[in-house]
């Protein structure tokens, strides 16, 4: 290996300068509850209102006599993010309240939003860094983060204990990683010193983080319903690309102002979002090509210092190659094989927990007497009514679900050193 290529390997020392902290992707410190200038109040009051506003079809009344703020007073990037994530789910929200979806983000939203994006280097909607990474605080002092039961989110669409529970869980996923991006990043480097004990270390310390991920994952049912995640949830995670069954044909206006403005179509939030699944995938180097590009687009949805990590751990990938190159070692293929197992198990939970939670649902009578809106639930149920049409539906970041999930699982099958 070259010296070269030894200065452009992610070091575990570097990892702060990539915004990645002791939880992995989710920051150190817990996010701002409240932005501390009150210029940003009108923000905060609706926020704090947004599942009664939704509820009762007022959120669009009320945005609608915001003024536009300016963001100039914005300070520190816990600040800038705290912003984001109120004009997102705000955002969200506004599309989505009901009965029909609007097709028009008011300036007072999506100017802002358009500016805070542009900083945090992330696309003006609703990503997993808005409802993951920067929604959470501890409900103790000495709260586990690898706990989900220790954490709740801080802003919801909908106000549920299970809106909140399915976003922590992952936050949870995301904290028991944070150990690993150092192990694996370490890893990397020992490839390049011919340090085998460390590559094996790394790789089966992977291979046990990944089942006690999915243990995690599998804890889903224990606060979060599926009917309520596929009638009441699910609809407001939703993007405006690939919606026309929803009812976005041209996606959405997002309205500048003085006649200004342009149509803009943007994935939903999704867990492919997630810095931390790319990551697992770059440093086993998965090659996802049968997936289109949609594993690149989705770096455009992340906060881009995670964006840049992720480039760089791919561009030098170097444990697959090493791995072949040395399968006279046994036990060092047996590692590696057995962390590509591992990964594709993982996908296979979440396979798993997508048939429970969409697949199931979307066949099903929708409970209750709730409001009938023209969204992500209905236009789903509409679909699978249809004969033979659940691998057609579309999840929240816009893919067909069922097919792109199993192409995502063989892929990292495939991967494995034979």
């Amino acid at each position: 290996m070259s010296p070269h290529k030894i200065q452009k390997l992610p070091s575990p020392a570097s990892l702060a300068s990539y915004g990645i902290s002791k939880n992995g992707f989710l920051p150190e410190e817990p996010p701002l509850r409240r932005l501390p200038n009150d210029i940003y109040e009108p923000w905060e009051r609706i926020a704090e209102r947004l599942p009664e506003l939704i509820r009762t079809w007022r959120l669009r009344s009320q945005v609608d006599t915001l003024p536009c703020l300016d963001i100039g007073s914005l300070d520190s990037e816990a600040e800038w993010q705290r912003a984001y994530l109120l004009l997102a789910i705000m955002a969200q929200g506004y599309i989505w309240q009901g009965p029909e979806p609007s097709e028009r983000l008011p300036a007072a939203i999506a100017v802002p939003l358009l500016h805070i994006s542009e900083h945090i280097e992330v696309h003006p909607v609703a990503t997993y860094a808005a409802l993951n990474l920067w929604n959470w605080k501890p409900t103790k002092l000495d709260a586990d983060l690898t706990r989900p039961d220790d954490m709740v989110a801080l802003n919801t669409a909908t106000g549920t204990d299970d809106e909140s529970w399915f976003f922590v869980i992952s936050n949870a996923m995301e904290a028991r990683a944070g150990p690993l991006i150092r192990t694996l990043t370490a890893a990397m480097e020992a490839v390049e010193v011919d340090d085998v004990s460390t590559i094996l270390h790394g790789l089966q310390y992977f291979t046990q983080s990944l089942v006690d991920i999915g243990k995690m994952l599998k804890r889903m049912d224990e606060r979060c319903d599926p009917q309520v995640f596929y009638h009441t949830i699910r609809p407001f995670l939703a993007g405006s690309m690939n919606m026309e069954a929803a009812g976005l044909p041209k996606g959405v206006f997002y309205d500048e102002g003085n006649g200004k403005g342009s149509w803009r179509k943007y994935r939903g939030g999704s867990n492919g979002q997630s810095s931390l699944l790319q990551f697992f995938d770059a440093v086993l180097s998965v090659n996802h090509s049968r997936c289109g590009d949609f594993h690149a687009e989705m770096r455009s949805y992340m906060p881009g210092p995670h964006a840049r990590f992720l480039d760089l751990v791919e561009a030098n990938a170097n444990i697959r190659a090493y791995v072949d190159e040395h399968q006279d070692d046994l036990k060092l293929v047996k590692a590696f094989n057995d962390a590509i197992a591992a990964l594709a198990e993982f996908r296979n939970v979440h396979i798993a927990l997508v048939s429970r939670y969409i697949i199931i649902p979307s066949r099903m009578v929708k409970p209750g007497n709730g409001p009938i809106r023209k969204d992500l639930a209905s236009a789903s149920t509409r679909l699978a009514s249809e004969k033979g049409q659940t691998e057609e539906l579309i999840g929240t970041g816009g893919t067909k679900l069922i097919p792109f999930l199993r192409t995502s699982r063989d892929e990292t099958n495939e991967a494995a050193v034979l």
